[in-house]
């Protein structure tokens, strides 16, 4: 028997501190040999705590009123809300209602999405670097493009974007995090024909294009990988007979690209609902979904052979 490689995937982690703690636990807990951080790395809203008297501090988080003391006490509530993946900010009283006024809050957070980055890389070089497990990871469509300096800077993660990196001796991977386009107008989108034409430039520098594995943030079109609430104009969710619609909002450009490469392996992620694995031709093509708002993680832990996946399992922890 060939050498056989275990490689565990999560994705769309969305700042959830708790969340990547569980990923880099993931790698040993598995026996995994390597780690694939997806996308959407970042997390979507600042949570002020605001500074009240006496050493208190107030805020109210996911619909419950906060009143906690210096100290533990406040340090406990932080951890809650970056576990949430939010990003807690100690303010003045009126202060982010000031910054949003004079156009200073997106720089704000920005700063607090690259702080957290900073330190799960950290994290990330002090847990697997000992035990010589690497870490492929890469930005999604919700991540700012200046958060692309953190991960190139990373101690021991490597920064896959773009690139055709090695997961062992048969196995090379590709990896893109921009989206086709969508109604959020998040940061890093694409038309199909673009997206179709990064895709391209990547696999055109595949050694060995049977045997490589697709690291796309985006599914593809008509997978089951990609089914989403189907939104209106004004982004409201539709329903019909008191249940939610969804629909397919995959890639064309993604599809096309493993109908045609047919490569052993492809990991998707972006639509958190559509946790599957699923079969186009010959290439086994999963998205683990993400429940990180709860603090869970969807991963999938695949084993690589040198002409087939031997195994593959959707995994929660």
């Amino acid at each position: 028997m060939g050498r056989r490689t275990k490689v565990y995937f999560a994705t769309d982690l969305h700042g959830s501190s708790k969340c990547f703690r569980k990923f880099l636990n993931a790698g040993p807990a598995y026996g995994a040999d390597v780690l694939v951080l997806g996308a959407d790395l970042a997390g979507k809203a600042i949570q002020g705590i605001t500074r009240g008297t006496g050493g208190h501090w107030h805020a109210r988080f996911i619909g419950t009123d906060h009143d906690v003391r210096d100290g533990a006490e406040l340090d406990a509530l932080e951890k809650l809300i970056e576990d949430h993946g939010y990003y807690p900010y100690r303010a003045e009283p009126g202060e982010l209602e000031a910054r949003q006024q004079e156009g200073t809050l997106d720089a704000l957070f920005l700063d607090l999405m690259t702080a957290r980055l900073r330190a799960w890389m950290q994290l990330a070089d002090e847990r697997l670097r000992p035990r010589g497990i690497p870490l492929f990871a890469m930005l999604g469509n919700d991540d700012p493009v200046e958060l692309g300096a953190v991960l190139d800077a990373a101690p021991w993660a490597v920064h896959a974007e773009g690139r055709v990196v090695q997961l062992d001796d048969d196995h090379e991977m590709i990896s893109w995090g921009w989206a086709n386009i969508t109604p959020f107008q998040s940061h890093r989108e694409q038309p199909e024909a673009a997206l179709g034409a990064s895709i391209e430039a990547m696999t055109t520098r595949l050694r060995d294009p049977a045997r490589a594995v697709f690291n796309l943030h985006v599914p593809p079109m008509n997978s089951g990988l990609d089914e989403a609430p189907v939104l209106d104009a004004t982004l409201t969710v539709q329903q019909q007979l008191g249940q939610v619609r969804f629909g397919p909002v995959g890639s064309t450009a993604v599809r096309e690209a493993i109908e045609r490469v047919q490569p052993l392996l492809s990991l998707h992620g972006h639509i958190h609902e559509s946790a599957a694995i699923k079969r186009i031709g010959r290439t086994i093509a999963i998205n683990p979904g993400s429940d990180y708002s709860t603090g869970a993680l969807n991963g999938t832990l695949v084993t690589l052979e040198r002409d087939k996946v031997a195994t593959h399992q959707l995994v929660r922890g």
